[in-house]
């Protein structure tokens, strides 16, 4: 049985998901489809093993079993599936979250390698926001590393989530490929999905005081601050994850220098009120 739609949200609303979940799909020449069969759990656990590298380790990222749990629970379980091929590209899965009734967190999203580039990210997340504005949820949230320019920019820049929390080594050590050896710090953010999509609160061109920047050899430098400063920026690698296959020790001294900016900024008020393409966090003080 289908929620219906609670009042907050407005035919208006929900005709503009409608409307850019359509574009998003074509562009990405895609369809998405709630996974619910025990075949297809199966096929999305070995796509997000693949995706986070999981080898030999004894973990998988999300058991079929799981799968099929949260989708008989009626939770969020999808995938994107290539239109003239019809192979899975891509899977996300979210559940229900305090407050009840009004909120869901969005646990993983994972595209095959090849397929990135094509939009299925974004088109995947549309769908999950129309499908919790059709069950009465208007808002979402997730974490995701802050050191990963391309999704700082994707979920701040592009989807207008607002970044309220940052958590050192959130899930503790991890196992899989990608975040094997590295501190698992997550930053916590949260979008209202009845709001328009908008520009970030700062233009990304504003002129902004460093807390860390990147010096001429690539390392963090960390500078002290003016707290009457209007904008603040902290700096990351372009591309982090090839910096961390390259030079582990390096990408483990950006994760301390930017936890260090992060933690101290946010705790004397300090909010991020946008991001550069480039990769630049930029802060400001209400």
């Amino acid at each position: 049985m289908e929620t219906p739609v609670a009042s907050q949200v407005s035919q208006e609303q929900l005709a503009a998901a409608e409307d850019q979940l359509r574009e998003a799909l074509d562009d990405a020449r895609i369809e998405v489809r709630i996974i619910e069969s025990a075949q297809e759990a199966a096929d999305a656990s070995l796509l997000l093993d693949e995706v986070w590298n999981v080898t030999g380790s004894g973990t998988t990222v999300l058991e079929p079993s799981l799968f099929i749990a949260l989708a008989h629970a009626r939770n969020y379980t999808a995938a994107a599936f290539d239109r003239d091929s019809g192979q899975m590209l891509g899977v996300t899965v979210g559940f229900f979250a305090a407050p009840v009734g009004t909120s869901m967190h969005s646990h993983v999203a994972g595209v095959r390698h090849e397929a990135v580039g094509r939009g299925i990210g974004a088109a995947m997340k549309l769908h999950q926001r129309l499908w919790c504005l059709e069950h009465g949820i208007t808002r979402m949230t997730w974490t995701f590393d802050p050191l990963i320019a391309r999704n700082a920019h994707f979920n701040l820049a592009r989807l207008g989530a607002s970044l309220v929390e940052y958590h050192a080594d959130f899930y503790g050590q991890m196992r899989d490929g990608v975040n094997a050896g590295q501190a698992s710090d997550r930053v916590f953010v949260d979008w209202d999905l009845t709001a328009a999509p908008s520009p970030s609160l700062t233009d990304p061109d504003a002129e902004a005081v460093a807390a860390v920047r990147i010096d001429d050899d690539g390392r963090p430098q960390e500078l002290d601050v003016p707290r009457e400063a209007p904008v603040v920026s902290i700096e990351i690698p372009s591309d982090m994850e090839t910096l961390r296959g390259t030079d582990p020790q390096l990408a483990a001294v950006w994760r301390e220098a930017v936890r260090r900016a992060f933690v101290e900024l946010m705790a004397d008020g300090w909010q991020v009120s946008g991001f550069r393409r480039s990769g630049a966090y930029l802060l400001t003080h209400p």
